[in-house]
């Protein structure tokens, strides 16, 4: 699964750079474009060797009009965020822009896409390489710079506004649109204190991006307007990849997220920072166990009583009767009905199974279909019992807990 949904179970409405010398510039392809094609690598190549140097004049020479701000920032961000492995490489002439594009940069503007890739040096392991936009125009016999960013490409944040950036040992936030930094890095410091009392032989590294706007996500992510209308946060790759190694990051979705109190916030960031624990973002696995557990991770020992954490399931419950299956991946779906209900009724899912099992059970099932067991075999082999079993007790449990006895 490429993208896995941050779930809210708790008072949520749901909750230095180096530059790549040996890239030759695109060759002639025999159409009319191929010329400014190349002025546009020579372009992108000396953008990259602004970054490296840290050269905000040089980059601002690269760039016409009201872009030069926009490049002199590329520039701090890079220095901020010691980016490394920086390299451009111009892939695709989009030759039309939209009518309001047209109007914004010009009769002599064009766009074109270049293959991006850079790394966050000492975090990611491995660089990421993503396509972006930019949008040239012709100058002097040079193909400048109008705007980065934009259209339907990924528009990573440090290429879409001012960021800063706060770090403290395993923990780093990238925050943009002036946000407070200390309040998410110390969310960030928090989730891995919750995960460690569950998953305490995991030592990675957490990186947490905070955009300015939920449209700015979007771009982030080359999502779909409306995508995240319903979530507070997501983790996924950098790329949007899932190639072995791309870098694994949380995105918090600020029009969501930034209406939750301190423990719902709290328990978003620690459900998401389960997920890069657990390599979620290259799972193969049920999503109810694949939620349900993150959400097992974030709740199980921040004190919080099971009548508010699962407010929406247990009335659902007392409504309509207990689920008669686990939930399924439609069911989990970011635009489903009832979708806080459902997020809850998987966290009570893996919250029996600890409770009957044992935390430490509870871990085993899950890594042992996350490392490719079959689920019924998983339940057999690990738990000592079939699905169908588990969920006749699980509905039990649940007409329990929605009758108000203590569990």
């Amino acid at each position: 699964m490429l993208l896995l949904v941050g779930a809210l179970t708790v008072l949520i409405a749901f909750s230095g750079c180096s530059g790549d010398e040996t890239v030759a510039p695109p060759k002639p392809g025999g159409t009319d474009t191929s010329g400014r094609a190349i002025a546009a690598q020579h372009t992108l190549t000396d953008l990259v060797h602004a970054l490296d140097r840290r050269d905000s004049e040089a980059a601002a020479a690269l760039a016409v009009g009201d872009a030069r701000p926009a490049l002199e920032t590329l520039v701090a961000n890079a220095g901020i965020l010691g980016l490394g492995d920086v390299a451009l490489r111009f892939v695709d002439d989009q030759s039309v822009l939209s009518p309001s594009d047209r109007e914004l940069y010009g009769d002599r503007a064009w766009a074109g896409t270049a293959d991006l890739t850079y790394r966050l040096t000492d975090w990611d392991a491995q660089p990421t390489r993503l396509e972006t936009r930019f949008v040239f125009v012709e100058s002097g016999g040079r193909q400048l710079i109008a705007a980065v960013g934009g259209g339907e490409d990924r528009t990573p944040l440090w290429l879409a506004g001012p960021v800063a950036s706060g770090a403290d040992g395993r923990a780093r936030v990238l925050v943009a649109g002036g946000k407070d930094q200390g309040r998410y890095l110390a969310l960030a410091r928090q989730a891995l204190v919750d995960v460690a009392k569950v998953l305490p032989r995991w030592s990675g590294r957490l990186v947490l991006e905070v955009p300015a706007s939920e449209d700015q996500l979007d771009q982030a992510l080359a999502a779909p307007q409306e995508q995240y209308a319903n979530i507070a946060a997501v983790t996924t790759t950098v790329d949007g990849s899932l190639a072995p190694g791309s870098p694994v990051h949380v995105f918090l979705n600020p029009r969501v997220f930034d209406g939750l109190g301190p423990r719902g916030a709290q328990v978003v960031v620690s459900h998401e920072t389960t997920h890069v624990a657990t390599d979620a973002t290259f799972a193969d696995m049920p999503t109810w166990l694949l939620e349900g557990f993150a959400d097992y991770v974030a709740l199980a020992h921040a004190g919080i009583p099971v009548d508010t954490a699962a407010s929406q399931i247990l009335a659902r419950i007392r409504r309509d009767g207990p689920p008669d299956h686990l939930p399924t991946s439609a069911d989990l779906d970011p635009t489903a009905h009832g979708l806080g209900a459902t997020y809850e009724e998987a966290w009570l899912a893996t919250r029996f199974i600890a409770r009957e099992d044992g935390e430490g059970r509870l871990v085993a099932f899950y890594r042992a279909v996350n490392g490719g067991e079959a689920v019924e075999d998983a339940f057999r082999k690990v738990l000592g019992t079939s699905e169908s079993a588990f969920v006749r007790r699980w509905q039990a449990d649940l007409r329990t807990l929605a009758d108000g006895v203590a569990g």
